[in-house]
């Protein structure tokens, strides 16, 4: 019930905001969502392994903040990007301008959810069950939409592409994948249940409630 509500909020307060920026300034604002999201997805992993050779006691803290200071990062540099190369904002005829902003808005804000249940995940919130969800790793989320799992399959599938990263770990690769020569993102399938089990090792440390 909590994760509904958490989630909620996000995509009320996003689409809210942006609706009233008008439908110019939410086509940029897709734009630069959808980049920075893609990128800090397909990045927080090597970065947080970098981090976590010189922070090794921040284990559980990394991934969560490897994955937002390159969100926030990336959709600083797109968004001031976009700006910079359309200073003028283009006006539209009322109906067209209400029904894009509106459209626009609430595309954002469903991204946002589904970004912010998959960052989730990965929070070090002392529990096996943040908020509430995931008694099962697999359960779906937002009333059975399930945001989470649809942002890892848009990644693993984008992953292969153009957004393809180098080996940097050990860990095996999909047969799909293995004359690309790339480490595609969860290339196993086992993002919800790694993090299901890091979330409850977490939970045992000293101090902290199972």
């Amino acid at each position: 019930m909590y994760m509904l509500l958490v989630l909620f909020t996000v995509f009320a307060l996003t689409a809210g905001v942006l609706w009233m920026h008008g439908l110019w300034s939410n086509a940029l604002t897709l734009i630069s969502l959808i980049l920075a999201m893609l990128m800090a997805t397909n990045f927080f992993e090597p970065v947080a392994a970098l981090a976590d050779s010189y922070f090794p006691s921040g284990t559980y803290f990394l991934d969560a903040v490897s994955l937002w200071v390159l969100f926030l990062a990336f959709f600083g540099a797109f968004r001031g990007i976009t700006d910079a190369l359309s200073k003028t904002h283009v006006k539209f005829i009322l109906p067209v301008e209400m029904a894009g902003r509106s459209i626009l808005a609430l595309w954002c804000g469903w991204l946002m959810v589904c970004f912010v249940a998959f960052s989730l995940h990965m929070a070090p919130l002392n529990s096996a069950t943040p908020l509430g969800a995931w008694t099962n790793p697999m359960e779906p989320t937002f009333l059975g939409f399930a945001p989470d799992r649809m942002w890892l399959g848009f990644m693993q599938q984008n992953s292969r592409g153009y957004l393809s990263r180098g080996k940097f770990s050990s860990l095996p690769t999909h047969p799909n994948d293995a004359q690309l020569n790339v480490e595609t993102f969860d290339p196993q399938g086992e993002f919800l249940l790694k993090y299901a089990w890091r979330r409850k090792e977490y939970a045992k440390l000293e101090g902290m409630t199972p």
